[in-house]
């Protein structure tokens, strides 16, 4: 079996220990405001904060499957409603937030008029939304022609020069997609890889704060996201995304998060971004210095990567890969401007084997890993006793927190408080009758 990756992670383990976990007081008094020594506090952290997602693709063929032209790798007939279930159950488990990739403009109105994926998109999104995950939408706009962000007959209008068709069918398409979703999808990818994509420009250089302009109309909640390929390691491409988006913030388009892509695909991918931590981390640096959350979008690996890159078999990849995964989310975690980390994707992912779920649908080292990491080494459980003031203190990251005391009759009471950040995290708890 492999003996591991010589990688030291105690700097990123360190940064999420400075940066991740915020400093939380608790005063316990009684009815009459009396400070309270010596009481028993149990804090649990039951939520988190942070976003934790994945992109449940498996779920459109399920929903569509004679109709999702991508469906292929996931065989010719969905699985049996119990597998469903399964698929559903295991997802909720490990994750809290989910990217819908449903909107590629090709997959979603093949044909002008012809919306294949809708009601697959509904059913997702508000099984999503009926279990508290919130959703975004995968993607409005992407200048890939001919290709899944481009359907042909947009692309046809495109290369014999119509711009202004292409606007219209384009802002038609904006408007239709968000105002039917609104209130289920509460993010969106606004503008996908406009710098490595760039079909769009063809519609002047102002599209992108057009589209965003678009998007906030309609919907002025939802959190817009600008995404781009390649920006962690190509300082080519992150120079020139970050002059495009300064360009856009101090023009006040809404541009609300910054999406960074991380796709592992090859053997050398794996070996270039294990050889640049620390490079990954100066490049979040940089991007932060544009004022705005960071969300790693897609992340990804692949099992014949793995194989490749240390030469072993599927069975002993399989341990890797979990390794790698454990690596970089502790290295994406541990940037204080990241706030959304997303695994692209889950069962029979787009790359091969590097989903959660084997084909035979048994689960994969790596849910077990990223399972523990968010779910117990990352979300915090003390039991403390409150001193002469009353009080009890302790560093917690960001979420919901389930608290237990002991009121003065010994009845055990519960109580519920949310950790934020940005947020003074001071709180009261009275005992023995009504909660402040």
């Amino acid at each position: 079996m492999p003996e591991g990756i010589p990688v030291d992670l105690s700097p990123f383990q360190e940064a999420i220990e400075k940066f991740r976990k915020l400093p939380v007081r608790i005063e316990v008094v009684d009815e009459s405001g009396q400070k309270l020594e010596n009481v028993e506090v149990f804090c649990e952290q039951v939520s988190h904060e942070f976003l934790f997602g994945n992109a449940p693709e498996y779920l459109i063929f399920a929903f569509a499957p004679g109709a999702y032209s991508r469906g292929g790798r996931f065989g010719a007939q969905p699985l049996p409603p119990e597998k469903i279930a399964e698929y559903q159950r295991l997802y909720l488990e490990l994750f809290n937030f989910a990217t819908l990739p449903v909107f590629y403009w090709k997959d979603y109105e093949p044909e002008p008029g012809r919306f294949p994926l809708k009601e697959a998109a509904y059913r997702i999104a508000r099984w999503l939304q009926d279990h508290g995950v919130p959703v975004k939408g995968h993607t409005l706009v992407w200048g890939n022609p001919p290709g899944v962000g481009v359907p042909s007959w947009v692309w046809m209008k495109g290369r014999a020069g119509r711009w202004e068709e292409v606007r219209e069918a384009l802002f038609g398409r904006i408007r239709r997609e968000v105002q039917d979703f609104k209130g289920l999808v509460h993010l969106w990818d606004v503008v996908n890889e406009p710098v490595v994509q760039p079909w769009f420009e063809g519609l002047g250089p102002e599209y992108i704060a057009e589209a965003f302009r678009a998007v906030k109309e309609i919907d002025p909640q939802a959190v817009l996201v600008l995404n781009e390929f390649g920006m962690l390691l190509d300082g080519n491409i992150r120079k020139r995304f970050i002059e495009k988006a300064r360009k856009l913030l101090e023009a006040g388009v809404p541009v609300d998060v910054i999406g960074v892509e991380a796709h592992l695909f090859t053997a050398e991918d794996i070996k270039r971004h294990l050889e640049s931590l620390e490079d990954i981390r100066s490049a979040l640096d940089e991007l932060a210095t544009l004022g705005k959350p960071i969300h790693i979008t897609e992340f990804q690996i692949p099992l014949p990567a793995v194989v490749g890159a240390f030469g072993v078999s599927p069975g002993e990849a399989e341990v890797l890969q979990a390794e790698l995964l454990k690596i970089f989310y502790t290295v994406f975690f541990s940037h204080p401007a990241v706030s959304a980390i997303t695994y692209w994707n889950f069962y029979r992912a787009w790359q091969p084997r590097s989903g959660f779920l084997r084909d035979d649908f048994t689960v994969k080292p790596m849910y077990f890993v990223l399972k523990d990491l968010i779910h117990r080494e990352w979300k915090t459980k003390v039991r403390l006793r409150t001193d002469a003031d009353g009080v009890v203190a302790f560093r917690g990251f960001p979420g919901n927190y389930r608290v237990l005391t002991t009121a003065l009759s010994g009845e055990q009471e519960e109580h519920f408080f949310f950790v934020r950040s940005g947020a003074s995290n001071a709180f009261v708890l009275q005992v023995g009758g009504k909660k402040k």
